[in-house]
């Protein structure tokens, strides 16, 4: 199941936080090498400060994570344009009330796959539904993101609908590119899609 929630609700949540920081770790420092800044198990950045909106992927009783990512207004500061800037290949930084900024897109794999075969595919799909329910209900017409080739490749296979907004870059030696996601209800649909057939 799905839980939306905000940093300032980290005290009602306390123990699914800890658990998303913990993962966040593991994911992006252990495994992907990242040169993410990691205090006793935790990764947590300044971006975390900003009272950003979390999508998180939970078990029903809300006790585990599986999934979770994070979302911050392009008004303000966001990783695009303090950390990733050259992602942009010189065109503008991307500013706009109507655009949401995606990051720290992560999956306990362990955890989905205790579902099934198809629970990875189900987990990550669901933040992914997660992800444009929400920002299709909040108004929003565009996302922006900052990912590898690899998770690029998932992305479409998906039926994310999006462009890159520039050339390939390199950090931490992974090939890294920026892409506008298109919001609306056809993704929406796409993303229900196997849900559907799985239902049926």
């Amino acid at each position: 199941m799905l839980l939306i929630v905000h940093e300032d609700q980290r005290s009602e949540y306390s123990d699914i936080f800890r658990q998303m920081y913990e993962l966040r770790a593991r994911q992006f420092k252990d495994r992907r090498g990242w040169r993410v800044d990691v205090t006793n198990g935790l990764e947590r950045d300044r971006f975390d400060d900003l009272n950003p909106l979390y999508i998180c992927v939970v078990s029903p009783d809300r006790k585990k994570l599986m999934a979770s990512l994070r979302l911050l207004p392009t008004t303000g500061p966001h990783m695009l344009s303090d950390v990733f800037p050259e992602v942009m290949g010189g065109a503008p930084i991307v500013r706009d009330p109507l655009i949401l900024e995606s990051s720290r897109f992560c999956v306990d794999t362990q955890m989905a796959k205790s579902f099934g075969p198809e629970g990875l595919n189900h987990v990550t799909r669901e933040l992914l539904l997660g992800l444009f329910a929400t920002a299709h209900d909040r108004g929003m017409k565009q996302i922006i993101s900052v990912f590898d080739v690899y998770m690029e490749r998932i992305l479409a296979r998906s039926g994310c609908i999006f462009d890159r907004v520039g050339p390939v870059q390199r950090y931490d030696n992974l090939r890294t590119v920026g892409g506008l996601f298109q919001v609306g209800p056809e993704v929406i649909e796409a993303l229900r899609r196997p849900e559907q057939r799985t239902a049926a």
